[in-house]
């Protein structure tokens, strides 16, 4: 087990070793990834990385504090990784703003422990847009569920939407997005007082500020189970509140009615089931 109360640090920047820099049509791509106890699919997410033909990539790893395996998957790729921290944290927030402060790149990505890039051209088509259309802020791109238990597609996502569309849901997939740095600095960081809906208050700023370019590539795969699918009930109190504190405040009540509505219907649901066991059990029972 990891001693997580100390700090610990290590990549090619802490040797002197890590020169990469935006150049002419090269521009310097940072790509975050924030890890906590991830062992089970880090590595996964690391080699999509570290294997993208486009060679100008800045790695990032923020680290929670784990006190599993993952810091030995880390180090095992330190020679490719530019800078990792490990230390506790306020949260997902919290470490998003890090990675981001640490980032040198010209243009930022996100990638979560559990997520992976979907092919080893991502980065280099992403690149390639924002070298032809030099207005384009942020370009985000379509999305593969998959089962985390036999990794068959469950659904893949992503379209141009208007701006507008945010007020209704997060139609952003987060690991597919990549956003200029001038972003961040004009919109401000993740709030870290958000558990599960930061990435959408975020997406709602964003859109205020530019509309993001809709690439139509799959970019990245998510597996299905993560924190926002686990605590759905707090991930549409949070996306509500996000909404009403940006001045959507109809479309924040509306949200809230959608969510108590689903809420209802499916003690319905349940209720109906058991009746139905019920009913068999004691129709069962008569034989």
């Amino acid at each position: 087990m990891h001693n997580t109360s100390r700090k610990l640090e290590g990549g090619l920047r802490t040797n002197g070793l890590f020169n990469k820099k935006s150049e002419p049509d090269k521009p310097l791509i940072s790509a975050i990834t924030i890890v906590f106890n991830g062992e089970k699919y880090l590595e996964q997410t690391i080699q999509s990385v570290i294997n993208q033909t486009y060679d100008n990539i800045e790695y990032i790893m923020i680290d929670g504090g784990s006190t599993d395996g993952t810091l030995d998957i880390i180090r095992k790729y330190e020679d490719k990784i530019a800078y990792w921290v490990s230390e506790k944290d306020e949260g997902i927030g919290d470490a998003f703003n890090k990675g981001i402060k640490l980032s040198s790149g010209e243009i930022i990505g996100i990638i979560h422990s559990d997520d992976y890039y979907a092919s080893k051209d991502v980065v280099c088509k992403v690149v390639n847009k924002f070298n032809k259309y030099q207005n384009i802020k942020a370009i985000y791109g379509i999305i593969d569920f998959v089962d985390p238990k036999t990794n068959e597609l469950e659904l893949r996502w992503g379209k141009d939407c208007s701006p507008n569309e945010i007020k209704k849901r997060m139609y952003i997939p987060h690991p597919t997005l990549f956003c200029k740095k001038e972003v961040c600095k004009n919109i401000g960081y993740f709030r870290k007082d958000l558990k599960y809906a930061m990435d959408y208050e975020w997406a709602i700023r964003l859109v205020k500020y530019t509309k993001p370019y809709f690439l139509n590539k799959r970019i990245a795969v998510m597996r299905r189970g993560g924190i926002n699918m686990r605590n759905i009930k707090n991930t549409f109190w949070e996306a509500s509140k996000s909404l009403w504190e940006n001045g959507y405040y109809m479309d924040a009540i509306i949200m809230i009615i959608r969510s108590n509505v689903k809420d209802a219907m499916e003690k319905v649901i349940r209720k109906l089931r058991l009746n139905i066991v019920i009913k068999k059990y004691h129709n069962m029972k008569k034989y």
